[in-house]
């Protein structure tokens, strides 16, 4: 069974960049609760946009994502403070260090 990654880019409203990052990360530590989450990242780049790296175990662990309450708590901070919809894609990964794939 293949693993699958997500990522994608997030751009937040002007002046709020510090007020995402709080709340990505309060998903990052609901995300550490998930079954079958084995990589969970945001990493902050220029312009007041986000990046998003996920490893996932499988297709279930996808579709169980956001569940919790914690997570559905921390998403709902989320939206009110982007800019425009995320930019998203699901991928299956085909080579890597520092992960087994």
């Amino acid at each position: 069974m293949s693993k699958i990654s997500m990522m994608g880019t997030i751009t937040c409203q002007e002046g709020k960049a510090d007020e995402m990052a709080a709340v990505l990360t309060q998903m990052v530590q609901a995300a550490r609760q998930e079954p079958g989450v084995e990589i969970y990242s945001y990493h902050r780049g220029e312009d007041d946009r986000f990046w998003f790296f996920a490893l996932m175990t499988d297709q279930e662990s996808v579709q169980n994502h956001g569940q919790s309450d914690e997570m559905k708590a921390a998403m709902q901070a989320f939206g009110p403070l982007m800019a425009a919809p995320p930019e998203m894609s699901v991928t299956t990964p085909v080579a890597a260090i520092g992960f087994d794939i």
